[in-house]
């Protein structure tokens, strides 16, 4: 079958080609990654570009607060210490982890089993985004695109107060 379009002749897998093609294209343009937004307990506040992971759940359309936590081991390639215990709260809590020496998956696993809701794994020397894959998880887990640095980390304290949210 062909169409014709002006003078042009296409057939039907040349116009099924060319949608498909424009499709893809328009949903690249899509943002489906989450911006990372710390505050400190004076209210500053310092947004971090990221990377959702292949695997795990998608953060709810109105985002995810909560308060992050660094992990120890700082690298999660072991089991971690679980979030603090807190009496009336209904608090969330967010891992925040050092990228090498194991799998993205076995570090967001580890932060699953220690009851976290939410795992950032953040780059060392590098401001590189990777794309995490895994065979299996179910946590929110995202690559920060900016090296954590001991600095920031003493400057915003251990806890901190995190939005994360969809670009929609």
């Amino acid at each position: 079958m062909l169409l014709s379009i002006g003078m042009l002749m296409l057939s039907a897998t040349q116009v099924y080609t060319i949608l498909t093609v424009q499709l893809f294209a328009f949903l690249n343009l899509l943002p489906v990654e989450a911006d990372i937004l710390a505050y400190n307990f004076e209210n500053a506040s310092q947004t971090f570009d990221d990377l959702p992971a292949r695997f795990g759940y998608r953060l709810p359309a109105e985002g995810l607060k909560g308060f992050l936590i660094n992990s120890k081991p700082e690298n999660a390639c072991e089991p971690i210490v679980p979030p603090p215990l807190r009496d009336n709260s209904s608090g969330t809590f967010i891992v925040l982890i050092r990228r090498l020496d194991c799998n993205f998956d076995v570090k967001v696993l580890n932060a699953q089993r220690a009851g976290y809701k939410a795992a950032i794994v953040h780059n060392v020397d590098s401001d590189d985004l990777i794309s995490m894959g895994s065979n299996d998880s179910s946590i929110d887990s995202y690559m920060q695109e900016r090296t954590w640095k001991k600095e920031q980390t003493s400057s915003y304290g251990l806890i901190y107060y995190i939005r994360m949210y969809l670009g929609l």
